[in-house]
């Protein structure tokens, strides 16, 4: 599950709120008091390991993208990745080319108001907190895990730089995409180096729209409305494996879906072995196969209008029985692979 999540299928807008001071997060039940936890190794500061080791690359990427044209429109669809890191090659000559050609550039969410003044909360950003709010976990995790994991539950948020407590009663959901952001960074890969942030700053900087496909809070709703007691299961089977010690160790660090990523490989198989447990059907219900259903649609409808645009969606959503291409091929749009 939390590898789907790495690949390109995660909202980059809950990554940035869970891994984000939670000043609103629900304090009407102090969280136990965790013995600590003792490493048996001393670790230095950084992530509680040594410095990541960037991918090694013996090869020339090209990244899957797809176009969908007509007449008087040309979309070009490039599957991202939400998070990697610094140096990974993933540019080509032709993706340069469709950048520098596309009028505007449309992702799966954004920020509308990423920069508020004086530090205060954006509108979009309240939104996020209300959302999490209405669903504030009414009993901590570190109550719902296995008593032996609690301590190591306090330790991964200490590792992470953020206090057990501004967690403990966050929806497992967002808790969920928090240790999977947290992993990630900790094994090199950081939103800052991905896709979507470098495209944002070209369109930014050169003055062209930039838009979203859909609302994120809507996505987030759908999500804290599924049953969580599977999440602290996964949760707690993960803290079970973990040394709670380093949040990840560069010798053993799997390279192999973003490099798979950056050399166009399609893994319709990833998708497939989703799972038949009901959590796990209800979450590749919400976060795959409605969201693709609904950017069909808006491909469908965004046909009609004159122009040429760039849609940078994670990678994962091209791949698989319920992709956006298989859908769009049932409304009868085909979309030419091109790299």
């Amino acid at each position: 599950m939390m590898g789907l999540v790495g690949k390109g299928v995660s909202l980059a807008a809950v990554l940035s709120l869970a891994c984000a001071p939670v000043a609103a997060a629900p304090r009407n039940a102090p969280p136990p008091v965790a013995e600590a936890f003792v490493c048996p190794v001393l670790h230095n500061e950084f992530h509680g390991y040594v410095v990541p080791i960037a991918p090694r690359q013996d090869y020339e990427p090209k990244p899957a993208m797809w176009k969908i044209a007509d007449a008087d429109t040309v979309i070009h669809v490039f599957g991202t990745y939400h998070s990697l890191p610094e140096g990974f090659r993933w540019r080509t000559a032709l993706f340069d080319k469709v950048v520098a050609e596309a009028k505007e550039v449309v992702f799966e969410s954004r920020d509308e108001d990423p920069i508020a003044e004086d530090g205060a909360v954006s509108a979009e950003e309240q939104r996020y907190i209300d959302a999490v709010a209405r669903h504030a976990a009414a009993v901590p995790l570190s109550q719902r895990v296995s008593p032996g994991n609690r301590a190591k539950l306090a330790q991964l948020f200490k590792l992470a730089g953020v206090k057990p407590a501004d967690m403990d009663l966050l929806p497992p959901v967002v808790i969920m995409f928090a240790i999977d952001a947290i992993s990630s960074e900790a094994e090199g890969s950081v939103q800052d180096f991905g896709v979507e942030t470098v495209i944002e700053k070209e369109f930014r900087d050169s003055g062209r729209p930039i838009s979203a496909i859909e609302d994120p809070v809507a996505v987030l709703e759908s999500l804290l409305a599924i049953d969580d007691s599977q999440i602290v299961t996964m949760i707690d089977a993960g803290l079970d494996e973990w040394d709670g010690c380093a949040l990840a160790d560069p010798a053993t660090t799997d390279w192999s879906t973003q490099q798979s990523w950056a050399q166009g490989k399609i893994d319709d198989d990833e998708i497939a072995e989703m799972g038949d447990e009901p959590f796990e059907k209800a979450f590749y219900e919400a976060i795959v196969v409605n969201r693709n259903r609904a950017w069909a649609g808006w491909l469908e409808e965004r046909m009609k209008q004159p122009g040429n645009l760039l849609l940078a969606v994670g990678a994962a959503h091209m791949e698989g029985p319920d992709s956006v291409l298989l859908m769009l091929e049932k409304r009868g749009i085909k979309a030419e692979r091109v790299q």
